[in-house]
């Protein structure tokens, strides 16, 4: 039996431009999974309510962040080898 259609998890998602800002930042705003992404160049910021990592953190790889999007979207937890609550 086959599980239905809105239990299995979308394998590919769309990454979409909502803003590209001017220098200094020279940043793209992207949209992903209901997410907002920040890109500069060099760093990559979350804004997505509710995630854990919402703000709070600046990673190097857009891929990275998609994955913290997808998982806690998907499984309610962050994908290791990520933790939260931060191990101090």
């Amino acid at each position: 039996m086959q599980p239905e259609a809105s239990a299995v998890p979308s394998l590919f998602h769309e990454l979409r431009i909502i803003q590209r800002r001017e220098k200094p930042s020279g940043s793209t705003v992207y949209e992903y999974r209901g997410a907002q992404i920040s890109h500069s160049g060099s760093t990559v910021r979350l804004e997505m309510p509710g995630h854990p990592y919402d703000s709070g953190n600046a990673w190097a790889q857009l891929s990275h962040v998609q994955k913290l999007v997808d998982h806690w979207l998907d499984h309610q937890a962050v994908p290791a080898p990520y933790v939260w609550p931060p191990k101090g």
